[in-house]
């Protein structure tokens, strides 16, 4: 069951990605009447020095007070979206992913919204490597936007990913939640990573327990439909062979979504120790903004 969104936490570099992010959140906050808090991790241009010299107070002055600015400028555009509460943060003494995972803690916050630069790449500076660092290990769903990133009323189809685990499970619960407000279609993916066909020629075992697994498959995939039209949302699922990050991305772009939701961990592909080098690909590859999340077991 998803916790209302009551807290949502948006890390900023200023970039405009960061705004998009901003922006979408507020669209999550006003029907939700959640507050938004905005983080800023303060950071010298530089990263590493070897140089026998001490940064003068006066360039950290410079950076607080810029920082102040930035977010002051932020809060007010989140206000005239109508925001009705703001919160400004900063941290001085954390790096980026830290002071994201130590905020949500002292927040207790329900979700984190974040940005990406561009579909190929993720930033470098704080919403990079950063971002994929925090869905692996964030606690609470994150939300990580792309493009011109989420409105009032832009979710229309979204696409479940589900390898029928526990954290798929939660990722039901969320894409359920966020159907329900919005009135948006679900599409559930299952995707089968079976043998190049020229094994199945080669063992008649494989095969057919190849095709016992899709059978299986079949039956959960229905089961994750029924369970989800019982809520009144109009759904489809999707059964589907090959490589997850290519189904998945591949099969969003068809389907023209939203929005992307997939759990971390998993057994079948969507995971691996944390989220996994499948979910980090889906979500440099995926056309829409994606929202993930671990499981209340993790």
């Amino acid at each position: 069951m998803m916790h209302p969104i009551r807290k949502i936490l948006v890390p900023t570099d200023f970039s405009e990605a960061s705004d998009v992010a901003a922006r979408s959140a507020a669209a999550l906050a006003v029907p939700n009447e959640a507050s938004i808090h905005l983080l800023h991790v303060i950071r010298l241009p530089f990263l590493h020095t070897t140089y026998d010299l001490n940064v003068p107070e006066a360039i950290w002055e410079g950076l607080r007070k810029g920082t102040r600015e930035r977010l002051s400028e932020t809060t007010r555009k989140l206000e005239d979206l109508g925001v009705r509460e703001v919160h400004e943060l900063v941290s001085e003494s954390l790096q980026p992913s830290e002071a994201v995972a130590q905020s949500v803690k002292d927040l207790d916050a329900d979700l984190v919204v974040m940005g990406t630069h561009g579909r190929q790449g993720l930033s470098h500076v704080l919403l990079g490597s950063v971002t994929e660092r925090t869905i692996r290990s964030a606690p609470v769903p994150v939300l990580t936007v792309k493009g011109e990133g989420l409105t009032q009323g832009s979710i229309a189809r979204i696409l479940l990913a589900t390898d029928f685990s526990l954290h798929a499970e939660r990722a039901k619960a969320l894409a359920c939640a966020f159907a329900e407000q919005t009135g948006a279609h679900i599409d559930v993916l299952h995707v089968l990573d079976e043998s190049p066909e020229y094994i199945r020629t080669l063992s008649a075992e494989v095969a057919a327990f190849e095709d016992r697994a899709r059978t299986m498959a079949k039956e959960h995939l229905e089961e994750v439909g029924a369970t989800i039209r019982a809520k009144g949302i109009s759904v489809e699922t999707l059964l589907r062979k090959g490589r997850p990050v290519d189904a998945v991305v591949a099969e969003a772009e068809e389907l023209g979504s939203d929005l992307i939701v997939l759990g971390t961990h998993g057994h079948t592909g969507f995971s691996r120790v944390a989220l996994g080098s499948v979910a980090e690909r889906t979500l440099r590859g995926a056309p829409c903004s994606v929202l993930t999340t671990r499981s209340d077991e993790d």
